[in-house]
């Protein structure tokens, strides 16, 4: 046998500088390896040349073995495919091609055992997005998404846009991106402006962009005077892309969240997409249930308002609690309460909380006439004054009791304007419609204490529609939890079928292999014949998971219903002697128009879910006729089980709901998807004494629709 520095494999030896694993295997052994496989495997040429090509992996010797025959033999087998790889640091997942060179077989082999681990940190990465629902804050919701990146390793941006700038708020700067300068690892509060790069824009734009170069869009980011830094530490890092999504908010662009690693590519933007979708829907049920939380608070704080109304002796015996709820609700410095005198155009302090004993002896008594107090009572609305809006002595006295905004109320008493409420803050703040909406409110309960009556009936209203939205949110939060569940369930369906179906590919392979190689009289080939029917089992299990997770929209064709039924329930029947099957066709059913492989599965699982339900025998009566109205054809599937609980019927089309051993769950929830896309519908009968009968309806003229995942 020859090696590679004799002359028989001179073609070969332009192959030892490529930069994959290669080898060449001849009789089935090595007679050519490159330097690249060497330092895959570990070994010196010589401890490899001459060897067999089992070699590479002792576990995977009868499924190389068996390929490596096929092929010899011109059989088609794929070319490439995923094995384990024995190496001198373990165990490595690699890709394996496998092609022909005239009578050499040429192995290419790449690691991919950190492809692997990227797609489970993209996994990690989704499962982070589906705990996000259920956040009452969008603070949280922000704060759990940066903390579970950080967790991952992954280096980040969140940039907030504003007109021509973008705003950086807050980043994390990963081990890997960090060049060794554990000063930059880490998550920071940056609140850094800059421009608008290539990348954010087809971002904003499109709602998710990759960039093959991260530095150059860091530098365009910056700008000229920290670009030079930013690129020469980048630089030393080594080469990375990115990837920025887009966050929404009540249909419109919110924030960019921007994703830097060296092993990013374009095919991770749908699950980086996906991520932002997660994050947007997070963010947005924890505003609504913000909103209605702070709504609740206010209709709290007045509704225990109309209540000490309601049993004050007089209104000063509810200014007290009054203010109390004030300054629970808005978090203020002080409260004042001025009324007007009915001797002369003035206004009189009559209950303060705050301030210093200087300015209550000070602000007693003011005059109404040409007072900023007398303008807010004339417009009759609340308004929000800052320090700059009052002239010297009062801005002086503000200073000097450290006030810097105020809040001016005008108390109304039916037609009649009363007085004044005064509402201060040390720090420079802004009411939004919903905080002026209330402290209006509470103003009116100041003016009108009196009138505590009617003003309860109001407040019980309010209570009333609070319990009402109240009510609301709830279902909502229960539908959008139920959502991101089936969501995040359909992609994990979708991932577990993907992985099971390639080692399925191969156990049907190996079972075609046996019966050619197990004679039909020999022990094993029962053996052979149990091992196909569990293999067509779990393929039919992937099948339902593949339906659960890309639904499809149906094809529609007239098809003659008699004809399905038949070949399904025999399907169903086979082998089941203690199953008598009674029918029932009508010979004027219509061909209905139906996707017949859609409509064939879920005959099947219904004949099969009645089958199951009689597992000591009984009959499956099966009926179809014409249905006058609407148009179509009524099918009907009946046992002689035990029937179904009243408390389980509901739940029977619930994906993945089972009352069995075995199965997925997902046989029901197809059926009843299937009757959806075509415009149908099912029912379930189950009478006390046994037995179950699904009721089906299919129209002549139905309107096809797509499923959604779950």
């Amino acid at each position: 046998m020859t090696t590679h520095d004799g002359p028989g494999l001179s073609p070969y030896h332009h192959l030892e500088t490529m930069p994959f694993a290669l080898g060449i295997v001849r009789d089935t052994r090595f007679v050519y390896v490159n330097a690249a496989l060497l330092t895959l495997l570990g070994l010196p040429r010589e401890e490899v040349l001459g060897c067999s090509f089992e070699l590479l992996s002792a576990q995977q010797v009868p499924l190389l073995a068996e390929r490596y025959a096929r092929r010899q033999r011109g059989e088609p087998v794929p070319d490439s495919y995923e094995t384990v790889l024995r190496t001198a640091q373990g165990e490595r997942r690699v890709e394996l091609t496998v092609s022909r060179s005239g009578e050499d077989t040429v192995l290419m082999l790449r690691d991919v055992s950190v492809r692997v681990a990227h797609r489970q940190l993209l996994q990690r990465m989704a499962t982070l997005g589906a705990s996000l629902p259920g956040i009452h804050s969008e603070e949280e919701v922000l704060r759990r998404v940066f903390e579970g990146l950080a967790e991952l390793e992954l280096s980040y941006g969140y940039l907030v846009p504003e007109a021509e700038r973008v705003w950086l708020g807050h980043a994390f700067v990963g081990t890997g991106a960090a060049a060794g300068e554990e000063r930059l690892t880490g998550q920071h509060l940056v609140d850094v402006p800059g421009r608008w790069s290539p990348l954010l824009e087809q971002a904003w734009r499109e709602g998710a962009a990759y960039g093959e170069d991260f530095a150059w869009e860091a530098a365009r980011f910056l700008g000229l005077d920290w670009a030079e830094p930013v690129s020469t530490h980048l630089r030393r890092v080594g080469p990375l892309s990115a990837v920025c999504v887009r966050i929404d908010q009540e249909g419109q662009p919110r924030a960019l969240l921007l994703v830097a690693a060296d092993w990013l590519r374009e095919e991770e933007l749908p699950s980086l997409r996906l991520f932002a979708a997660q994050v947007s829907a997070a963010l947005e049920a924890a505003r609504t249930i913000s909103r209605l939380s702070t709504r609740n608070t206010a209709l709290a704080a007045l509704n225990r308002l109309a209540e000490v109304a309601a049993t004050a002796p007089e209104p000063r015996a509810f200014f007290e609690p009054g203010t109390q709820e004030i300054i629970g609700l808005l978090r203020c410095a002080a409260v004042v309460l001025f009324l007007r005198t009915e001797d002369a155009p003035a206004l009189e302090m009559v209950w303060s909380h705050g301030l210093s004993e200087e300015s209550v002896r000070a602000y007693q008594r003011r005059p109404l006439e040409g007072s900023v107090a007398g303008r807010v009572m004339a417009g009759g609305l609340p308004r929000v004054l800052h320090i700059e809006d009052f002239p010297e002595p009062i801005r002086e006295d503000m200073r000097r009791d450290d006030r810097a905004s105020v809040v001016m109320v005008p108390l109304q008493a039916r037609s009649r304007m009363v007085g004044v409420l005064i509402i201060t803050f040390r720090q420079h703040r802004l009411l939004s419609a919903l905080e002026l909406e209330t402290v209006q409110a509470m103003g009116s309960h100041f003016a009108a204490a009196i009138e505590s009556h009617r003003l309860l009936q109001e407040m019980r209203g309010r209570a009333e529609e609070f319990d009402r939205l109240n009510t609301q949110l709830k279902h909502a939060q229960q539908q959008l939890v139920e959502h991101e569940r089936l969501a995040a369930l359909g992609e994990l369906s979708a991932v577990i079928a993907h992985e099971v179906r390639n080692p399925l590919g191969s156990i049907f392979n190996a079972v075609a292999t046996l019966r050619h190689h197990v004679e039909p009289t020999a022990p094993a080939h029962t053996l052979v014949g149990i091992l196909a029917e569990e293999a067509n089992r779990l393929n039919w299990l992937v099948d339902d998971l593949l339906d659960f997770a890309r639904p499809t929209s149906p094809l529609l064709q007239p098809v003659p219903l008699g004809r399905l039924l038949q070949e399904e329930v025999r399907t169903a029947t086979r082998g089941q002697s203690r199953v008598r099957v009674e029918w029932a066709l009508e010979p004027d059913v219509p061909a209905v128009p139906v996707d017949e492989r859609m409509m064939r599965r879920a005959f099947l699982n219904l004949a099969l879910n009645a089958v199951q339900a009689m597992p000591q025998g009984g009959t499956l009566r099966v009926s179809a006729r014409r249905c006058p109205e609407p148009p179509g054809a009524f099918v009907e599937f009946s046992d002689t089980g035990p029937g179904i609980p009243p408390e389980l019927r509901e739940r029977l089309f619930q994906p993945f709901f089972t009352t069995k051993a075995t199965g997925t769950g997902l046989g029901l929830t197809i059926v009843k998807r299937t009757l959806d896309a075509h415009s149908g519908h099912i029912r379930i009968e189950s009478p006390p004494r046994g037995g179950t009968t699904f009721q089906l309806v299919l129209p002549l003229a139905p309107q096809a629709v797509t499923p959604q995942p779950g």
